[in-house]
């Protein structure tokens, strides 16, 4: 007696789609229909003898900067933007106008500096962490420890180079490494407290000054200008 194969084959594959459909997971989040791919950016001004910076990003205008300033400004929030590619025109008081181009990555927070001098001076992107890595959340947890403040630093003078920076407090710790223009020193975790900076630059000359670590804060010391008029900044990044 021959098979009916082909109605075989057909009962089969029908009792398979019924059984596949019965084991489908209804409780899973269904896909989104879209993502949102977003950082989020401050800007710093420490072109030497430029003076201050009026920026647009990509057509939109951030506004004026100060030699030595960032924007949005010290205690302000980071500006929460688009990811991708970026230009950022500055119109400088004291030299002329520049165009920068630089991408963000998404989920990303991130600082810009502008560096150099009036004739010749380019943008160096430094990234901090995940944006949603925030302070006492679950994500952030490990990145802000209880009664530890961070500091890292960045090196903006176009004529100075970092040899060593020493932080002296209720922990006592000195970090050896050359930082040229546009590099910068990862976080080092502190015990929080009032600290006194050594920045030791040019292999004999010395930059000091004092700052305060919050418990679970993240700041980046700025160290800019001519090295014949050094100065620095500490920006408060969480």
């Amino acid at each position: 007696m021959r098979i009916p194969y082909k109605r075989l084959l057909l009962a089969i594959s029908f009792w398979t789609v019924v059984f596949i459909a019965g084991c489908v997971d209804t409780s899973v989040s269904p896909i989104p229909t879209s993502v949102n791919y977003q950082s989020q950016l401050k800007v710093v001004n420490l072109v030497q003898g430029a003076g201050t910076a009026t920026l647009t990003l990509n057509g939109q205008s951030l506004g004026t900067v100060d030699f030595g300033g960032e924007i949005p400004g010290s205690g302000s929030a980071f500006l929460t933007i688009g990811a991708g590619s970026k230009t950022l025109n500055a119109s400088f008081a004291s030299a002329a106008n520049q165009e920068y181009k630089f991408s963000l990555v998404t989920d990303y927070k991130y600082r810009v500096f502008l560096v150099g001098t009036a004739s010749s001076n380019s943008a160096v992107r430094v990234s901090q962490r995940y944006i949603w890595q925030t302070k006492d959340s679950e994500n952030g947890k490990a990145l802000f420890p209880e009664g530890i403040g961070q500091v890292a630093f960045f090196n903006g003078s176009p004529d100075a180079v970092i040899n060593s920076v020493t932080m002296t407090g209720p922990d006592t710790v000195t970090v050896t490494q050359s930082l040229a223009l546009g590099k910068s020193i990862s976080y080092t975790k502190l015990k929080a407290g009032a600290y006194a900076f050594d920045v030791l630059y040019n292999t004999n000359q010395h930059l000091k000054f004092d700052y305060t670590l919050g418990s679970k804060g993240r700041y980046t010391a700025v160290i800019y200008d001519a090295a014949a008029s050094i100065k620095n900044a500490v920006l408060v990044d969480d």
